[in-house]
């Protein structure tokens, strides 16, 4: 075996996160209003880059560690 070989232990189990694919950052864009009635005026709006939520900002997607199923893992009894 040649040691530049790639062996499954050597690397992550999961794929690409297809959310960010595989960057581990997503854009996040939050819009403000100023005043009480969100449509009474022109919203302002910004784009943040920030972690994806998916894969917890390595890029690489586990289903496992997704803390956005945890709804779905939680025992029903």
């Amino acid at each position: 075996m040649n040691e530049h070989e790639d062996t499954p232990e050597s690397g992550p189990t999961g794929g690409n996160c297809r959310w960010c694919f595989g960057s581990g950052a997503v854009q996040y864009t939050y819009a403000y209003v100023p005043g009480a009635d969100p449509f009474g005026s022109n919203a302002e709006t910004v784009a943040r880059m920030g972690a994806c939520k998916h894969c917890r900002g390595t890029g690489i997607y586990d289903s496992a560690l997704d803390p956005t199923l945890e709804h779905l893992r939680r025992d029903p009894s």
